[in-house]
């Protein structure tokens, strides 16, 4: 009689991709519930392991909800990063777009960073995310000839901030489309950019900068940092 040849095992997966594989099978589940409905059980049905196994990548409930508010932050902040070769302005719409389309997709993530964000650990995330917005936003201003003044800076980061109140009004009560949303974030940047120079000529030479694309690099050229 034939012997029959053993099923394989399972490959033995390294900590940190079976970390990023529970991660993952958490944001799969907040396309349908909010972070607080997150349970350790539901999440390790839906990623294939034991809920002992996510007690012990991650040690608690809430911290493992945090790490999972951590892993969307930098999926978010890694889709708006500007593209170099874009202008400023086709930098901004773009990053726009792209942070409405992931707001949609996640709102609970958004929901719980924005406005949950109660314990320590969420306020810092929440911060750490709108910097590193702000500083791509300031740089992009900067390069096409803005000065870097305190108004302009307080503006950038006051522009974000309202950006994400009218969001979470419009995924409350989306009263009109998508498009004329992201149409009022882009009119808006550029009014209080506007009022933060207060300069009417520097504005108008600013707004005409910002349209214009960086010279593409030499093939010899290595590419930007970042």
């Amino acid at each position: 009689m034939a012997r029959r040849t053993p099923a394989a095992r399972p490959s033995r997966m390294l900590p940190a991709d079976r970390r990023t594989q529970i991660l993952e099978a958490a944001r799969r589940l907040l396309e349908f519930r909010p972070v607080d409905e997150l349970s350790v059980e539901s999440v390790a049905r839906e990623a294939g392991v034991s809920p002992g196994l996510l007690f012990h990548y991650f040690g608690s409930q809430r911290t493992f909800r945090q790490a999972v508010l951590e892993a969307a932050a930098e999926e978010l902040l890694a889709h708006v990063r500007p593209d170099p070769a874009l202008s400023p302005a086709e930098q901004l719409r773009a990053g726009i777009t792209t942070f409405t389309d992931y707001v949609t997709r996640y709102p609970a993530v958004y929901r719980a960073v924005t406005r949950l964000g109660t314990a320590a650990g969420v306020r810092t995330l929440h911060r750490s995310a709108r910097s590193t917005l702000a500083g791509w936003l300031n740089a992009a201003l900067t390069a096409a000839g803005a000065p870097a003044t305190p108004a302009v800076t307080l503006a950038v980061t006051g522009w974000l901030a309202c950006m994400e109140e009218i969001v979470l009004a419009w995924l409350d009560d989306p009263t009109t489309d998508r498009a004329a949303l992201e149409a009022l974030c882009e009119r808006s940047f550029y009014q209080l950019i506007r009022a933060a120079l207060d300069d009417e000529d520097r504005w108008l030479l600013l707004r005409k900068r910002v349209t214009v694309r960086p010279p593409a690099p030499r093939p010899d050229e290595p590419p930007p940092a970042g």
